[in-house]
């Protein structure tokens, strides 16, 4: 059995919205200590990395693990007809293999999504080591996915020094956005092992920052190394996303 009660709607809109951006089915595992979701996009280019921990919930009862795979778009539609007093509950009937999403407001509305078959193994989470780390305000980086945006389709990322940076280039110019360590920075951390640069899809950078729904976010990378984006969901929840890098080709 699964039970689940949220006060919030702005947090549970925020969860379906993150997954939104790269997943077109989400596999939640069910546990004893919470919720969790680890997947590839479809092109395996991108993971995906959430953990909802028991007391992210007011009220949270599980029995064993349980696989709750659902399709994004039902979810969406459902997370849209949400007020923003709603109070939500969650129900796993297994008999009729239904999801139950209840919303308690000045109305009492319940949606019962099908449960799809899960994937045939679970997605395991790639031993990576970063040689650096930056954290920053989540709108700056936001914004300098956007300036890079406007003259190339890749954005290059930098780490040297007390510097993170941010480059693109393509037939119409060139863009760079710097953020530097001090008083008044908007970059909090910065720690390097070894000067990095990589390079990665733009697209996909431009859907994960409309996700980013915390006030940070913390970037890890290493020179053509998948990177590692990081941000808090509620109270104690996180999500990552894995992104590969685009190699350049000499």
């Amino acid at each position: 059995m699964f039970h689940a009660t949220l006060d919030s709607t702005k947090t549970w809109k925020q969860i379906v919205d993150a997954l939104a951006t790269l997943l077109t089915e989400a596999h939640f595992v069910a546990s004893e200590t919470g919720l969790m979701l680890r997947q590839l996009d479809s092109t395996k280019a991108a993971m995906i990395d959430l953990t909802l921990p028991a007391g992210l919930f007011q009220e949270y009862s599980c029995k064993g693990d349980h696989d709750i795979c659902l399709g994004i778009d039902e979810l969406t539609k459902v997370s849209k007809r949400m007020a923003s007093d709603d109070k939500l509950e969650f129900n796993l009937n297994e008999s009729e293999q239904r999801f139950e999403i209840k919303m308690l407001g000045q109305a009492e509305r319940l949606f019962k999504l099908q449960i799809l078959s899960p994937p045939e193994d679970r997605t395991k989470k790639p031993a990576l080591s970063f040689d650096a780390r930056a954290e920053m305000y989540a709108e700056a980086f936001k914004q300098a996915v956007k300036d890079i945006g406007v003259v190339s389709s890749h954005v290059k990322i930098s780490a040297n020094g007390d510097t993170i940076s941010f480059t693109g280039e393509g037939d119409t110019g060139e863009a760079q956005v710097s953020l530097k360590m001090g008083d008044e920075s908007l970059l909090y951390e910065l720690k390097i092992e070894k000067d990095s640069t990589s390079m990665y899809a733009l697209n996909y950078l431009s859907e994960i920052s409309k996700a980013m729904s915390s006030d940070s976010v913390v970037l890890q990378f290493s020179t053509n190394k998948p990177m590692m984006m990081e941000f808090g969901i509620a109270e104690g929840g996180r999500i990552s996303f894995i992104l590969a890098p685009r190699v350049e080709r000499r």
